[in-house]
């Protein structure tokens, strides 16, 4: 059967429409276009081959027990201070190393996380991304599980040197821990607060400790386990300004 030159352009044009149709995994679409499918990547993978941002969920799975968190935190002070100084004294390798040690402490710590996403969440109000602003709230909110601080809330027995045992009630404002006295005295009333602590940075020991003097104003917070036959015994706790 004999075509004519516009019978066989057609026929020709519909052969190859076909298999591009057929043969979609070839990448290439009509125009020169990619395939969506071209687009897929592995997880954790990124467009340029480099290794994709963890996600918070699993930021999550990396933290140190809260037990550790203190001892994790005062070595990371030191190493930050090592790395002023290697810095001063223009020793960038060894700078480097202390870097990537810091790096490595701080993923272990969710209070470092919750900074961040405390940064991260003021710069999209700012911006008026309301909604990535309501998923940073969501996950910083997620985070208070992690962080003992914000695990106090409740009626507290305590003790003071001078006024013997009283009663205090723990709640949270945001980030901020308020106690309120539950049996009063002569200085702080029954109903009326009687401390307060900003729990968003934790307080950090000066590197030199002076002398403490006895008549120092301050507040000094003991944690104390007791037990069902009456032991008690304290424990490890931060502190906060």
């Amino acid at each position: 059967h004999l075509l004519t030159s516009r019978q066989f352009m057609v026929g020709a044009g519909f052969l190859l429409v076909t298999l591009l149709t057929l043969l979609p995994a070839s990448g290439h679409l009509v125009g020169g276009g990619r395939h969506p499918a071209s687009r897929i990547r592995a997880p954790g993978a990124r467009a340029d081959g480099a290794a994709a941002a963890p996600t918070f969920e699993s930021k999550l799975r990396h933290f140190a027990p809260a037990a550790d968190l203190p001892a994790l935190r005062t070595e990371a002070a030191r190493l930050e201070n090592d790395l002023q100084s290697a810095v001063e004294e223009q020793d960038f390798a060894a700078a480097a190393m202390l870097r990537d040690d810091i790096s490595q402490l701080r993923q272990k710590d969710p209070a470092f996380l919750a900074s961040n996403l405390r940064e991260r969440l003021e710069a999209l109000v700012r911006r008026e991304s309301y909604g990535e602003a309501a998923t940073t709230r969501d996950q910083l909110l997620v985070l208070r599980r992690f962080q003992p601080q914000y695990q106090l809330a409740g009626l507290w027995k305590g003790n003071y040197p001078n006024h013997g045992e009283a009663t205090i009630k723990i709640h949270y404002e945001g980030d901020t821990l308020v106690a309120v006295k539950v049996t009063g005295d002569e200085h702080v009333p029954a109903g009326e607060t009687t401390f307060r602590a900003d729990l968003t940075t934790p307080y950090q020991e000066p590197a030199a400790v002076e002398a403490v003097e006895e008549d120092l104003v301050g507040v000094r917070v003991e944690v104390v386990s007791v037990g069902s036959d009456g032991t008690s015994q304290q424990r490890e706790v931060e502190r906060y300004q």
